[in-house]
């Protein structure tokens, strides 16, 4: 192994364990757990994978007719609390990359999650996880904070973080939309690039 290739080899591990510290953070501040698959809102989220997957088939006839079954990847909140938000994993188009789209229950019934700018304009949002040599990409669900968090990191040639940043998305029940919220956001960025830089 040639020293670059040592070096994006290395930049890729402590990018990694950087990530792990930074939700075991967030942890440690009584954030629940991150990417369970065992909890009760995955179960009852997993129980709707049927309208699921045919909720996000119409929404993309052409490209996702016929993927393979929507898989839950995190969830919080149950069927009658105020919020429950899944995170799914569903018809993927990247090299490196998994497709994920956020579901709410409205009414008992899943829909996909809606969001807004920091100026209050509806997007269309689609997050992907997954690593490359030099990218890394993630989605994760921040339930105290009723926030999806989008991050990104990239390194340099040498695989030092080069960078980095997380847009938080925060639950505005007035709206029924997740809006961009910049303060939080600058706090989990400052956050999650400090814990790249000490690693």
């Amino acid at each position: 192994m040639t020293r670059k290739r040592r070096w994006v080899a290395a930049g890729q591990i402590l990018m990694a364990l950087a990530s792990v510290s930074f939700w075991t953070g967030l942890c440690a501040q009584n954030v629940p757990s991150v990417g369970r698959t065992d909890s009760p809102a995955v179960a009852q989220w997993r129980a709707r994978a049927g309208s699921i997957q045919k909720i996000l088939e119409e929404n993309d006839e052409e490209n996702c007719r016929g993927a393979p079954a929507a898989g839950i990847v995190d969830a919080f909140g149950l069927s009658g609390d105020a919020l429950s938000v899944a995170l799914v994993d569903f018809c993927g188009r990247g090299a490196y990359t998994e497709s994920i789209v956020a579901m709410r229950l409205d009414h008992g019934k899943p829909v996909p999650a809606r969001f807004r700018d920091a100026k209050g304009k509806i997007v269309e949002k689609e997050f992907l996880r997954g690593a490359s040599v030099m990218h890394t990409v993630d989605v994760r669900l921040v339930a105290e904070k009723k926030a999806i968090f989008d991050i990104f990191a990239d390194s340099d040639p040498e695989g030092k973080p080069a960078q980095c940043g997380v847009k938080a998305y925060v639950w505005n029940a007035k709206s029924q939309t997740f809006d961009l919220d910049s303060r939080l956001s600058k706090n989990a960025s400052d956050e999650y690039c400090r814990s790249l830089r000490e690693k």
